[in-house]
Formats: C-alpha cells, sequence, structure tokens
C-alpha cells in the first residue's frame, strides 16, 4: 500500500508516509462505526431506526464544521502532529464510552464531542501534506492520502459489518477504540520532527481566511465541494441502516461497502496524478459528472441494475456495466480539489485553508443528516428513502452547474490572461 513510487526523483516523505498509515488505522475505525452505530440505536420499527440513526448522526458533524478552522489554524501556529494526536485520542475515548448505553440522547451527545475529535485530526493532516509534498508532486501526494483515507473506511466498513454478526456492537466499539489509539501511538512515536511552520505574524484569528476566500479558484470550487460533502454525508448515515431495514445481514453489507470503495480508493493517486498532468479543473469537472451519473442510475433506472428477491441482491449485467464505469471517476474530486486548494493558497496559510476542507466536510455531513432528519420527519413513514434519493439528485444536479460555470470562467480568464500577455 505505501511503497510509492519514484517520480524523476521525487520521493514521499518519511512522515507523510508515517500519515498515510497512522491515517489508514483513523479511517477504518470511522469506517466500522458507520456500519456499528446502525445496529446499535434502539428501535420498533424500520421507520424509527432511521429516525434515531438521524438524530444521533447530526451533532457530530456539527461540532467538526464550527470547530474545524480553529484546528487548521491552530496547527499553523503550533504544528500538525501534536493536534492529530489528541484529536485521534479523544476519538479512542469517546468511542469506548459508547458501549455504557445505547440512549438515543447519550449517543447524540457523545457524537458531537466525537466530531470535535474528527475535526482536529483533518486540516492538520492535510496542511501536513502540503507542508512536504513537492509542487509539481502535490496531486499525487493528495491522492495517497484520500487512498489511504477511502481504504481504511473499506476495511472499516467490511470489519464493523462481520463485526455486527458475530462480535456485536459492543465488542465493535472496544476494537474501534484500540484502533484509534494505536493510530495515535503511530504518530506520536515515528513522527520525531516536523517541519518548521512559516508564522504570518500580520495574520491572526481568521484573518487567514479572508485571504484565502479571496482566492478565485477557492471561492467557486468550495460551493461545489460542500454539495460533495453533503452527498457523502447521506451516503454514509443513513444507507446502512436503510440496508439492515430490508433483512441485509451486517456482513454482506460490509462486503458491498468495501467493494464499492475499492475503485476509489484504487484509484486516488491515479487521479492526482492526472491533475498534475492535465491540470485540476477537468479531473475536477469529471468527478462530479461521474457522480451525477450514478445518481440519476440508481433515482430512475435501478432496475436495470439490481432487485432484491427474498432478502437477496441480484445485480443485472447491463445495469451494473455504466455504473461500474461512471464509478471509476468517483474518486477524480477529491485529490484533484485538494491539490488545487494548496497551488492557489500561501504556505502561511496551508491549515487554514485546509481548514475549509474539513469545514466542508462538517458542515456536508451536518446538511446532509439535518435536512435528512427533516425529511425523515416530514415522510412519517417508509417513503423516507425515496425521499432522501431525490433530494441527492437535486444536488448533484445543483453541482453539474457550478462546476460547469467554473469551468468556463477558468477557460475565458485564461484567454482572457494570454491575450493581455500577447498585446503587452
Amino acid at each position: 500500500m505505501f511503497g510509492m513510487s519514484n517520480r524523476k526523483g521525487i520521493r514521499t516523505p518519511w512522515h507523510l508516509r508515517v500519515l498515510y498509515l497512522s491515517t489508514f488505522f483513523l479511517r477504518t475505525a470511522f469506517g466500522a462505526l458507520l456500519l456499528l452505530i446502525a445496529s446499535y440505536v434502539p428501535y420498533q420499527n424500520d421507520y424509527e431506526a432511521l429516525l434515531n440513526v438521524a438524530i444521533i448522526a447530526v451533532p457530530y458533524p456539527l461540532a467538526e464544521m464550527l470547530t474545524a478552522n480553529y484546528f487548521g489554524i491552530l496547527s499553523d501556529k503550533i504544528g500538525r502532529k501534536k493536534i492529530i494526536v489528541l484529536g485521534t485520542a479523544l476519538a479512542a475515548i469517546i468511542v469506548t464510552l459508547y458501549t455504557l448505553s445505547n440512549n438515543v440522547w447519550y449517543l447524540a451527545a457523545l457524537h458531537g464531542i466525537h466530531g470535535i475529535g474528527a475535526a482536529a485530526t483533518i486540516a492538520p493532516a492535510i496542511a501536513m501534506i502540503a507542508d512536504h509534498a513537492d509542487s509539481c508532486d502535490r496531486g499525487r501526494q493528495m491522492g495517497w492520502f484520500d487512498y489511504a483515507t477511502f481504504s481504511g473506511y473499506i476495511v472499516g466498513a467490511v470489519v464493523g459489518g462481520f463485526m455486527i454478526d458475530y462480535a456485536g456492537p459492543i465488542a465493535g466499539f472496544i476494537i474501534v477504540a484500540l484502533l484509534l489509539a494505536a493510530s495515535a501511538t503511530l504518530l506520536q512515536s515515528l513522527v520525531k520532527k516536523e517541519r518548521a511552520i512559516k508564522k504570518n505574524d500580520h495574520l491572526g484569528g481568521f484573518q487567514s481566511l479572508k485571504i484565502v476566500f479571496k482566492i478565485r479558484e477557492i471561492r467557486l470550487m468550495f460551493p461545489i465541494w460542500l454539495i460533495i460533502a453533503v452527498l457523502l454525508g447521506l451516503a454514509i448515515t443513513y444507507l446502512p441502516r436503510i440496508m439492515l431495514s430490508e433483512d441485509i445481514s451486517g456482513a454482506t453489507i460490509g462486503i458491498m461497502f468495501g467493494a464499492a470503495g475499492v475503485a476509489l480508493c484504487l484509484l486516488q493517486p491515479f487521479w492526482g496524478r492526472v491533475s498534475d498532468r492535465i491540470g485540476r479543473i477537468p479531473v475536477m469537472a469529471y468527478g462530479v459528472f461521474s457522480i451525477f451519473g450514478i445518481v440519476v442510475m440508481m433515482l430512475f433506472f435501478s432496475d436495470y441494475a439490481y432487485e432484491m428477491v427474498d432478502g437477496q441482491i441480484e445485480f443485472k449485467l447491463l445495469g451494473m456495466i455504466p455504473l461500474g464505469i461512471m464509478g471509476l471517476g468517483v474518486g477524480a474530486f477529491v485529490p484533484a480539489a485538494l491539490a488545487l486548494m494548496a497551488d492557489s493558497s500561501k504556505d502561511t496559510c496551508y491549515g487554514a485553508t485546509m481548514g475549509l476542507y474539513s469545514f466542508a466536510l462538517g458542515f456536508g455531513a451536518f446538511v446532509a443528516e439535518g435536512l435528512g432528519l427533516a425529511i425523515i420527519v416530514a415522510s412519517g413513514d417508509e417513503s423516507a428513502p425515496e425521499w432522501l434519493l431525490y433530494f441527492a439528485a437535486g444536488l448533484i444536479g445543483l453541482a453539474v452547474v457550478m462546476m460547469t460555470w467554473f469551468f468556463l470562467v477558468n477557460l475565458i480568464v485564461k484567454r482572457f490572461s494570454k491575450k493581455k500577455v500577447e498585446s503587452s
């Protein structure tokens, strides 16, 4: 996984190799939690189970959203490693406390604190990549970070699914807490010295963010990222519970999540490399259009892809082929967008800039889970999953419009700049 190849003499720094391995353990733990919490909540019927999952889920992204930029800016001042380790340790403690009760409001409160720990691990980690990665290799390194993240989620989902069936959620939480502790220990013990951080004495608080939002590329890209984050939040929060309500076993759900994510994680470094060569925006656009195709396929043409027969999913080749082709492009957006953010910002503001990434994840998940909760309450019956899918379709349609506008604006600016240079 971490035998990263040379490219014209460029090698992945030791600090980043350790960070990627630590991130893999961290996301494996979080991936397992997605399924464990879905099976842990109390319920009398499928609708109540989905409602309780939504109530527990909402505080996590709210806390992450409110604290993400703070941790990003703080890492610009005191360093990356210390904050990542503390955030991971906090998450390990909270996951252990999950075992004490499955009361919905107790779990919701703990989940909110868990979100603070998550916020402390994301922005400083990406800022550390920006610190150490060569500018011409940044897309590939962002791809490796996403590779570690997605592969962790995949392994975690598979492990979590099997733990539901064979160990139960309590034992699962203990195992997850141990994985989080291992992640913190790995980073603390193996990263001995960080790169010196360039501090800007004239910037404080959220002034760094004001500078970041003055950058045209980030300003245009950020709303699209929010929508991608909302879609991700919808999928990881509600899909496991919906699948469990269809009497699909935890092991089967875990394997399906794993299979769906394999293509994503394997292609992350590839799409980062492509963006290094042909540009960030075309790769980002390809990713957005791929997601749009999948959502449309699932909403209007799902009968061509699969059907439920006696609680088992039977796949159809005719529909799975286009889904598979579009699935190859789903992972294209994130590594290219991360590299674009690092390319466009000053190194004195890397933490603040990457705090936007964490903020987007938190805000997107908060909107997804908050509006998801509202949709579930408004539906009041078993039709809630269908309405959630319509909501996702509307969002990705908006993202396609925004990405098209972003592409056109970038093209116009480049041509205008070229003519201005030629005329001068």
